[in-house]
């Protein structure tokens, strides 16, 4: 199994449903330590990375169609350093079917390119709490022929337990700084949904596996 343009419709379908259905839970969330619109920013985003995925142009014109989309559709830093994530993947893919350590290849791109933006770390209680172990976990199974399941199965836990791991820290980034210590024994909404996301990712790996 590959990773493909169909695939990715797949898994951005996938991750537009999840977030959708916990679209309450994530503006919750961030209305304890923020502006209460997390939830609503990250499915603006999503949705209008499917709808740019429906082009006709390889996966490489996809996905830095996907990244335009999201930052000039809606607006926040999650628009803007989640699309700047979907144009450093779409530099970094080489064909139009992937195998696993190219497809952990261009997740680790998306992250980079992502990070050009963002001073965030693991520990600052932000969205980067998931991803950065997300994407970790998929490059170390690289050259250990590993599947796509297995590398989105490494990725989605790997993304849940730095999710988890946020209710104990304090923010360092965004509104929720100002609270200071306040913000200890809260989840951060971008780490939660960053979680749901891979784990939607998946999910739509294994249906195709």
């Amino acid at each position: 199994m590959q990773f493909t343009k169909p695939l990715l419709q797949k898994m951005l379908q996938a991750a537009l449903s999840a977030i959708e259905s916990q679209l309450a839970m994530l503006n919750q969330l961030d209305a304890a330590t923020g502006d209460g619109d997390h939830g609503t920013a990250i499915l603006a985003a999503m949705k209008a990375a499917n709808a740019a995925v429906q082009n006709e142009g390889t996966l490489k014109d996809s996905l830095e169609k996907i990244g335009w989309e999201i930052m000039s559709n809606t607006s926040g830093s999650t628009s803007a350093l989640l699309g700047s994530f979907f144009i450093g993947m779409a530099q970094s893919a080489t064909g139009d079917g992937l195998d696993s350590d190219q497809t952990a290849n261009m997740f680790e791109a998306g992250l980079a390119n992502m990070r050009t933006s963002s001073k965030a770390a693991v520990g600052d209680k932000t969205s980067m709490d998931a991803l950065i172990p997300a994407i970790g976990a998929m490059g170390a199974l690289k050259g250990q022929s590993a599947s796509l399941v297995d590398i989105f199965s490494a990725a989605a836990d790997a993304a849940q337990t730095g999710a988890d791991s946020t209710k104990d820290l304090v923010a360092k980034f965004g509104r929720a700084r100002n609270l200071g210590e306040r913000s200890r024994g809260h989840l951060d909404a971008g780490a939660v949904s960053t979680a749901l996301i891979y784990r939607a990712y998946l999910e739509a790996v294994k249906s195709l596996a």
